[in-house]
């Protein structure tokens, strides 16, 4: 039997960062993740880095027709998936070698493997007994499925079997209205792909501002991208010339052809094969673990952190909780994450908010001041060729403070920051609007509110 001081189960952003902390602090840790290649976790492997690798590609097509308007002679002679397929290969294993480079210079130990709670002070790890004093779940999250949808890799894929195509199809349903689903269609229509996205809710994105989501619908049908919403999938056949929906629209039952099908209806935790009832750790009815403030789970001595919590799915709000997590479990410290968080969607045109929006500041009772810019009277929107979209704000009208901002258009996960600021320093509109911005920039359209 081994006897750790602290063990940390996951080395996705969240079990980095904390093993990078505790290492730091002279705390004696092991980091455990199923095998190198996993090192970086969703983010890195099949989430934000892959996807903002292709949106990158994405976001160059479709602007040819601007750069030509400026005098480029540009000709667009198609484009050749495989090759963005090895590019994003040897993106994501240069920085999984610096992830790697970082623990090995902060003296981590990490062994692979999967680890499972014999009780809530060990573990079995290839048929070794750890013992620990502390340890921390970062476990992730993974594609959630369901029985209408079966994945078979081919004609009906997640997420994370984009990254396996080879050639690009012809027509491609997305099922799903949020950021995922989202950022793909953006990708897909952007090379010329047919793509019809099959929504359940009465819009797209609704945990954002609602004028922000029709104005993506517009920018989206612009697109020829076509979106059902209050859809429900009734049948689904497939057979070698792709799959075949039956779905259920408020206008009746309609019939959709495509050569492919992406399920883009979420993600869940991964918690099950943990065995954490064997530890007295609890989960929720969806397989969150289940967390104080403090990041403690039911067994005050293990932690957890990142998406296999009921938190912001984000690499940057696991960030923030692995550093969180580890603090505490070495100084034995409370803290919590009262950090205004960043929601970001890098579809075309970007999504970005923080704070209230508009609906759930009327939903808590405040009063509030609502003031909106648009990029059209920004100069450098137009000299990036796109113009299109605004920037909204929520101020109480009781303190003067910025509750919120939701910012639709170029560069919004970018801009999103300087309200961020605003926000967790209580910097009082009168006060913000007066900064000196630097011109031209598509952040001085501060200046407009």
């Amino acid at each position: 039997m081994r006897e750790i001081d602290t063990v940390i189960i996951g080395a996705g952003p969240a079990g980095y960062e904390a093993a990078l902390y505790l290492a730091n602090s002279g705390v004696d840790t092991l980091l455990i993740e199923h095998s190198k290649v996993k090192i970086g976790g969703v983010c890195l492997n099949e989430g934000c880095i892959p996807t903002k690798n292709y949106l990158q590609s994405s976001s160059f097509a479709s602007k040819i027709p601007y750069f030509k308007s400026c005098g480029l002679e540009l000709e667009y002679n198609g484009f050749d998936l495989k090759q963005l397929v090895q590019k994003t290969t040897a993106l994501k294993d240069e920085l999984r070698s610096g992830v790697v480079w970082m623990l090995d210079q902060a003296k981590v130990e990490t062994v692979y493997g999967t680890a499972l709670f014999m009780n809530s002070n060990h573990l079995e790890l290839s048929g070794e007994v750890i013992a620990f004093k502390k340890c921390i779940i970062a476990t992730g999250s993974q594609v959630l499925q369901v029985p209408k949808l079966p994945l078979d890799g081919k004609y009906i894929i997640s997420s994370s079997d984009v990254f396996n195509l080879q050639t690009m199809p012809s027509s491609i349903i997305i099922v799903g209205g949020g950021a995922i689903g989202c950022e793909f269609a953006t990708f897909f229509s952007a090379f010329g792909v047919d793509v019809t996205m099959v929504v359940r809710g009465l819009r797209l994105l609704t945990r954002e501002d609602e004028e922000v989501s029709k104005a993506l619908l517009r920018a989206f049908k612009k697109r020829s991208i076509k979106v059902l919403t209050s859809a429900e999938i009734s049948n689904v056949d497939v057979d070698e010339s792709g799959a075949k929906l039956l779905v259920a629209t408020p206008e009746g039952e309609k019939t959709l052809n495509s050569e492919l099908v992406l399920c883009a209806i979420g993600r869940m935790p991964c918690s099950k094969e943990l065995q954490l009832e064997k530890a007295g750790v609890k989960c929720d009815k969806r397989g969150f673990v289940e967390v104080n403030e403090a990041l403690q789970t039911t067994q005050k001595h293990i932690y957890a952190a990142g998406d296999c919590i009921n938190t912001p799915g984000f690499a940057h709000t696991a960030y923030t909780e692995g550093r969180i997590a580890a603090q505490n479990s070495v100084k034995g410290d409370s803290l919590t994450n009262s950090h205004v968080t960043p929601f970001t969607i890098f579809c075309d045109p970007q999504i970005a908010s923080c704070g209230l929006n508009e609906q759930e500041a009327k939903e808590q009772g405040v009063e509030v001041e609502v003031k909106k810019a648009y990029f059209k009277a920004n100069a450098k929107a137009k000299i990036s060729g796109d113009d299109s979209g605004f920037v909204k704000i929520v101020i109480s009208l009781q303190s003067g403070e910025i509750l919120g901002a939701s910012i639709i258009g170029a560069e919004a996960t970018e801009i999103i920051h300087e309200f961020i600021i605003a926000i967790e320093k209580k910097i009082p509109y009168s006060e913000f609007v007066k900064m000196i911005f630097a011109h031209p920039t598509l952040s001085e359209i501060v200046r407009y509110l």
